[in-house]
């Protein structure tokens, strides 16, 4: 692995040689992720895994986690966890020791993760999700919402205001 520099808060960079396994974890608000919608954003974090990543939505927490090599067990990957301030990356130990923080790894992003069986989400919950992540939303999933009102009318009771407008405007272009 290659050697890698970070720049941090109030200190010089630091080069450090992470050996694997090991997770990352970072911590950031949604508006300071550099970016324009959610491909940009994603991209910026090398494409990997972000969990509530409402870029819709300005100052919502979110974190990107980066897993590099292989473990049997999840206890034995150590997990540094850092601030991404907009500029530059704080050390944040503290977060890797949050219970809720800890059972969401544990439980929902597991090291050792297995593919489970898979269960089809209803049409609404995925544009729900397109919605508060600024996705795009693909022909299908219009043509899909124009032909379902129950579903339309359960998106609208289902998402902000601003973002209910902005699908409305959608459909109708």
């Amino acid at each position: 692995m290659e050697t890698t520099t970070s720049k941090t808060k109030d200190s010089a960079p630091i080069l450090f040689k992470p050996e694997p396994p090991i997770r990352i974890l970072v911590q950031t608000l949604t508006h300071l992720v550099p970016g324009n919608g959610n491909t940009d954003r994603i991209m910026f974090i090398l494409n990997r895994s972000a969990y509530n990543d409402q870029f819709a939505s300005n100052s919502r927490r979110c974190f990107f986690l980066l897993d590099a090599g292989q473990s049997s067990n999840d206890d034995d990957v150590p997990v540094l966890s850092y601030e991404w301030t907009g500029e530059s990356l704080i050390p944040m130990p503290q977060l890797a020791q949050d219970p809720m923080i800890q059972t969401k790894l544990k439980e929902d992003f597991s090291f050792t993760w297995q593919p489970s069986e898979r269960k089809e989400r209803p049409r609404r919950e995925i544009v729900k999700a397109k919605l508060y992540s600024d996705t795009t939303l693909s022909n299908f999933d219009m043509d899909y919402m124009r032909e379902n009102p129950e579903d339309l009318q359960w998106l609208k009771t289902h998402v902000r205001l601003r973002l209910w407008q902005k699908f409305v405007a959608e459909v109708n272009k």
